[in-house]
């Protein structure tokens, strides 16, 4: 076997090794003297709990192999822990991963034991800087601090920073993202906003071109984006945030708009939903592609006379989808449930009102798998509703 991996292009062993969790690249020092210390050479790190049968033996391994000389600059360290983590394992790792200059940094805990803050922000020392890190992403189960949130652009920190996912944060400054420049993409996951006076979310990232929203807290009511150059924009969480922007024409770029619902809706909260909903289109009305999910298509059928009165804001819109594959997952509005076939009947008018400006625009749906009502919607004998054909049936289920 080493034979084997040895007459390999050292490119091609490297690589082989980095796909592998650590665990099992070191295990390969054993095959060979000059197989003993390859595994140095790879420019990766992976670290994961759930391949170690103890925790206590896995934060021994991550400790041992972080204090093993390196062969090679750091280009990726992941980090998967289960359990509770311990803020010495944190820090550990994270002071590891700045001193050898890492480029991608992932790590994700399900919570912290004390101090409940991810060991990463200003860096005191002129020698140890995040200033090559262009990749952040920081997962819990639980809040937790961040103090790189809110940092002065003019220290320069992260000035390479180009992808930034964070889940769980707690985001307690006005200003959290204009100490990343170079920020392009943009996470968030179920983070929330503790500041005194304000249920505003500020976005001020000038190269942003993608932003993500999933699972925010009830209390952001508002975004204020300075994102001229953003293109793409997704929203999922349990009310829709107003939006405002600091150019007049709204987001001048925006291509691909991605809409949909997963609170709890009871009946003398559809009006404001509603409201709130077509607030959220209007600050959208640049885009170019929309998807909104089944959700919201059962929001908008509660008011379909008032829509047939209202103008669609959208003027540049070349393609629709209607996303209905997490139907039967949802139950989100007090009151009787709505059937799949029920609610397809309703679809021919909110793609109306939504294509209303944009006759020429494409129109798609996709289906939930294992539909009880395939027949009735698709006569395609394919089993999966997210094939060419479902475009076909879709675009004579509800009309051109």
């Amino acid at each position: 076997m080493a034979d084997m991996l040895t007459e390999l292009p050292e490119s091609l062993q490297l690589h082989i090794l980095s796909l592998l969790e650590t665990k099992h690249a070191f295990k390969t020092s054993i095959l060979s003297k000059s197989w003993a210390s390859r595994w140095t050479y790879v420019p990766v790190l992976n670290f994961s709990s759930y391949s170690f049968k103890k925790l206590k033996e896995f934060d021994k391994f991550v400790f041992n192999t972080l204090s093993v000389p390196r062969s090679a600059n750091l280009d990726k360290l992941t980090f998967k822990r289960s359990g509770i983590c311990s803020a010495k394992i944190l820090n550990k790792v994270f002071g590891y991963a700045f001193s050898q200059g890492v480029k991608e940094l992932d790590a994700s805990i399900i919570r912290s034991r004390k101090d409940k803050s991810w060991p990463i922000g200003p860096i005191k020392s002129h020698t140890t800087t995040w200033d090559s890190l262009t990749s952040l992403k920081l997962s819990s189960n639980s809040n937790m601090g961040c103090s790189c949130l809110g940092l002065d652009p003019r220290s320069k920190a992260f000035k390479n920073l180009t992808n930034l996912y964070l889940k769980r944060v707690i985001i307690t400054v006005l200003d959290p993202f204009s100490g990343f420049p170079a920020l392009k993409k943009l996470t968030l996951v179920c983070c929330n906003l503790h500041i005194d006076g304000t249920n505003t979310l500020n976005v001020h990232a000038p190269q942003l071109s993608e932003l993500t929203i999933y699972y925010y807290s009830q209390y952001v009511n508002r975004c204020e984006l300075n994102t001229p150059n953003l293109e793409y924009f997704e929203c999922r969480g349990s009310n829709f945030p107003r939006l405002q922007t600091c150019d007049p024409d709204g987001l001048s770029v925006l291509e691909t708009v991605v809409i949909d619902y997963n609170g709890f809706c009871r009946e003398n909260q559809r009006r404001k939903t509603f409201d709130d909903l077509m607030m959220l289109f209007s600050s959208l009305h640049n885009a170019k592609s929309l998807v909104v999910y089944s959700s919201v298509v059962q929001l908008l059928s509660y008011f379909g006379d008032e829509l047939g009165n209202r103008c669609s804001p959208f003027q540049k819109l070349k393609c629709l989808k209607v996303d209905f594959s997490h139907f039967y997952y949802q139950k989100l509005f007090e009151g009787g449930c709505v059937s799949l076939s029920e609610l397809l009947r309703l679809v021919p008018g909110v793609k109306g009102y939504l294509l209303q400006k944009s006759q020429d625009a494409t129109c798609t749906m996709v289906y939930p798998d294992g539909d009880p009502n395939e027949e009735s919607t698709c006569s395609s004998s394919h089993a999966s509703k997210r094939c060419k054909c479902v475009q076909r049936n879709a675009i004579k289920l509800v009309g051109k």
